[in-house]
């Protein structure tokens, strides 16, 4: 959901949905954008949740899971097939859900300052090799597209950036993960997508296949003025 241009009048109804703990967290941030891509973000992940779970947006709560990711708590209870996963960025909000499957996403916006030396630094060779051989033109759009397809990963897995960059690369074309032997997992377990969103924000999802079997995934994008509760 694009929510450039909002501001906190504009998102004030939605604050009211959230809960005592994301109100905090929301007063927490200096300046306004911040604080209206948190409320958006968190407001969109409710609404998702609701359509998904049946429960009210405001009744939905959330756990810290395992590796600190947080998990969806209804009815009572965690829910033990219900993921999710949000990522915000300067005027775009995303909100994941999948059934059964670990799911990560991250957004950035394609005109955004980025420092190439972190490829050097703490990407895999290849990856550097990799955006070193790009035309000087497209260094910035191949490091975000290997940045977003990095953290959807970390983010599925709940390791965040305590898992080390250099320890998993990516084939970009089409998005393919590969593992050093630091990683005990199985490669082709894992499906990653990307999309450019509204001409200008890069999306990556990736997710973990749950006994082998092949998701329908749909990706939609509603305006401000649809996100009603």
């Amino acid at each position: 959901m694009p929510v450039g241009g909002l501001s906190e009048a504009d998102v004030e109804g939605w604050r009211a949905i959230l809960d005592d703990n994301e109100r905090q967290r929301t007063a927490r941030f200096v300046f306004e954008r911040n604080r209206v891509e948190y409320i958006a973000a968190h407001a969109l992940a409710r609404l998702l949740l609701s359509s998904v779970t049946g429960e009210l947006p405001e009744a939905i709560r959330f756990r810290i899971g395992v590796n600190g990711k947080p998990e969806l708590q209804y009815g009572g209870r965690a829910s033990s097939a219900v993921r999710f996963n949000l990522s915000h960025t300067n005027g775009m909000v995303v909100v994941g859900a999948a059934d059964g499957l670990e799911l990560g996403v991250d957004v950035e916006a394609t005109n955004r300052r980025v420092d190439l030396a972190v490829a050097d630094r703490y990407f895999f060779g290849a990856e550097a090799r990799w955006l070193a051989g790009l035309d000087p033109s497209r260094r910035t759009e191949g490091f975000l597209r290997l940045w977003t397809l990095k953290e959807a990963y970390i983010k599925a897995t709940g390791l965040g950036l305590s898992q080390p960059l250099d320890e998993f690369w990516f084939e970009v074309d089409p998005a393919r993960i590969r593992f050093t032997p630091a990683i005990a997992d199985d490669e082709s377990a894992w499906r990653f997508r990307q999309r450019l969103l509204a001409g200008r924000f890069l999306l990556a999802a990736g997710w973990r296949l749950g006994a082998g079997r092949e998701p329908v995934v749909t990706i939609e994008t509603l305006s401000p003025a649809e996100l009603r509760f």
